[in-house]
């Protein structure tokens, strides 16, 4: 449920509009010349976010250019058993897309994928699922409700939240998403007020991205939200997601986040878009969920 937001299909065509700022380089990297574009970030817990989506494109600033190729193939490897598996297409309301068969994908594995069609070059990556770190001493603080000077109806709402996370053997970087949950049973993305005291990157669809290194040891993480409630409809519990990522996972959504924020300086210096997929373009990464909530006091 909580990650039914990820749409993976959106990523792609996302990255396209956010390319278009910096045509030029990557333009004449691929020359006029078709290359297949990978996207997939794998997590082990099994839902939405266990697809692999594979187009092509003559231009990475033209969307309307992106195809599924004909007989596409795609096979997945886990390197430490070297076992390796075809990946079924399919076909659904989300586009085409690759599924993992269940069970294959482990935290703490590394995998490596291909992928190629007639008439394209084949393209290749490696990456690893990172074990979980997890959520502790997650607590709700100075949590105030005001009446709302316009409507009778609505009660704007501030409060912070504190939590250490536990970090596992060398993880450095982490994903966290924010949600509340009202007295209905509705569940809304939130975002953290911007903060000088703790760096992170807005993630430019949900949540936040963290590197650990920037962050002051043994100190709890404290965010700031504010919100507000209809009639009797109260915020009720506050749900934390932290998702361990590796290094391509981070680089990938933070030069993205980055580039956004740029293409509305026509002045800015264009973010060049980590990409670790040999011989096309996109990202090939993985992540651990770590979900934990806390009721409002």
């Amino acid at each position: 449920m909580i990650r039914s937001f990820t749409q993976f299909g959106f990523l792609v065509l996302f990255s396209l509009v956010v390319l278009s700022s910096c045509e030029t380089t990557l333009d004449l990297q691929l020359n006029g010349v078709p290359k297949l574009t990978i996207i997939c970030h794998m997590n082990p817990e099994g839902d939405v976010s266990q697809r692999v989506y594979v187009y092509a494109t003559q231009s990475p600033s033209d969307s309307s250019s992106f195809f599924t190729p004909d007989n596409l193939v795609v096979d997945v490897t886990e390197e430490e058993s070297q076992v390796t598996v075809r990946l079924n297409p399919t076909t659904d309301e989300g586009g085409d897309y690759f599924e993992f068969p269940a069970g294959f994908l482990h935290a703490g594995s590394s995998y490596s994928i291909t992928a190629f069609a007639p008439g394209f070059d084949i393209v290749e990556a490696t990456t690893s699922i990172p074990r979980p770190s997890t959520i502790s001493n997650l607590i709700i603080k100075d949590f105030f409700i005001q009446q709302s000077d316009v409507h009778d109806f609505k009660q704007n709402v501030r409060y912070k939240v504190q939590f250490d996370i536990n970090h596992f053997e060398n993880n450095h970087y982490y994903h966290l998403i924010f949600y509340n949950k009202y007295k209905n049973d509705d569940i809304k993305l939130v975002y953290p007020e911007p903060t000088d005291d703790q760096p992170f990157i807005k993630h430019y669809e949900y949540g936040v991205l963290l590197d650990s290194r920037n962050l002051t040891e043994g100190q709890p993480l404290t965010f700031e939200f504010r919100d507000f409630v209809l009639d009797d409809n109260d915020l009720i519990k506050v749900i934390v997601e932290l998702r361990t990522i590796n290094e391509a996972y981070y680089k990938y959504h933070s030069t993205l986040a980055r580039q956004l924020i740029l293409i509305q300086d026509p002045f800015a210096e264009p973010v060049t878009i980590y990409n670790n997929i040999e011989g096309g373009f996109g990202n090939f990464s993985g992540f651990s969920p770590d979900i934990t909530s806390s009721d409002l006091p």
